[in-house]
């Protein structure tokens, strides 16, 4: 998502910068990453914190992608036979059930099983797609609605179309993670921003980090600007991070549970919640079931902003509002 990375930094940059800050940036998680520590840390090893920090984060990344060619339990369990249970590292089998209870919260909008269809789409491949797969093929990867069951300690998938995909919510977990490790090392006043996936703690200096929202239109836009302190999370999920037009029609990674397609009520969901693996589920929840879904994130207490497919605004962040940790 390279857009978006470049208006957060700029933003960061020159909003938030002072000559004290660290700043380091890597990439991981097919993005950059980019570490802020605000200054003030006297007697703290920033380096090494971050350092200790993109170790666990790119760990995590190993653990659950489905994609390369190193083994890990996911695309073991991926592999197995229906039916056939497997015992899943405790990390797994826990990131496992937050995602299925999200999947029940979100009445299906948000779904860890879409492992083949979206391997079939092929946006995490290089070079990207061109066009779209063929109706018939999404037909016959959709795996059924609920086809992840556990068993004791235990798990089995009930079909063989049915593949797990952390894509949606792993990201925000390792940068929770990661936070975790720099907060370990003494840092209480940072970012991580990954690819516009952020969690931020502290302030900057004596004023609230200023994170922009990108427009998911105008390229170089922002359409709101928020300051936010504490310990908080701001995610952004939209149809301009990975995609294509084939025929005049605009094709993104997003995918409705439901049909197999690019979801295509909304252009951009940006949901605050109290963490990153909650925000980044949620903020695809919410782009999938489009200004329907506000609601759901009033009743859990999480900020949102979505821009529907006209163009049009909906939730409850408010510009130039001072958010504060839930």
């Amino acid at each position: 998502m390279p857009h978006l990375i470049i208006i957060l930094l700029l933003l960061l940059n020159s909003a938030c910068s002072a000559p004290a800050d660290m700043h380091e940036t890597r990439f991981m998680m097919g993005t950059l990453v980019e570490f802020t520590i605000a200054a003030g840390h006297e007697g703290i090893d920033p380096e090494a914190a971050i350092t200790a920090a993109a170790n666990e984060m790119q760990r995590i990344e190993a653990a659950f992608t489905i994609y390369g060619d190193q083994p890990n339990a996911v695309k073991t369990f991926n592999a197995t036979a229906p039916y056939v249970s497997i015992t899943l590292p405790d990390e797994v089998s826990t990131l496992l059930k937050l995602a299925l209870h999200i999947q029940q919260q979100s009445q299906g909008a948000f779904n860890p099983t879409l492992g083949g269809i979206n391997v079939l789409w092929g946006f995490s491949n290089s070079p990207p797609p061109t066009s779209p797969p063929s109706a018939d093929a999404i037909r016959q990867a959709m795996p059924p609605l609920h086809c992840i069951e556990q068993k004791q300690n235990d798990w089995i998938r009930t079909d063989a179309r049915c593949l797990l995909d952390f894509g949606a919510i792993a990201k925000g977990y390792a940068i929770d993670q990661g936070m975790k490790i720099l907060q370990q090392h003494g840092i209480k006043h940072a970012i991580i921003n990954a690819g516009g996936d952020i969690r931020l703690i502290g302030k900057h200096g004596d004023k609230a980090w200023r994170i922009g929202i990108r427009h998911p239109r105008l390229q170089g836009e922002v359409i709101e600007t928020l300051e936010l302190e504490g310990d908080i999370s701001i995610v952004s999920s939209g149809d301009y991070e990975r995609f294509f037009i084939h025929q005049g029609t605009r094709y993104h990674h997003i995918i409705d549970p439901q049909t197999g397609w690019p979801s295509t009520a909304t252009q951009s969901a940006t949901v605050i919640a109290k963490n990153t693996t909650l925000a980044d589920a949620w903020s695809t929840a919410l782009f999938v079931q489009g200004k329907q879904g506000i609601p759901t994130q009033q009743y859990m207490q999480q900020k949102a902003l979505l821009i529907d497919q006209h163009g049009q605004r909906h939730g409850s962040l408010k510009p130039k509002t001072l958010i504060n940790a839930p």
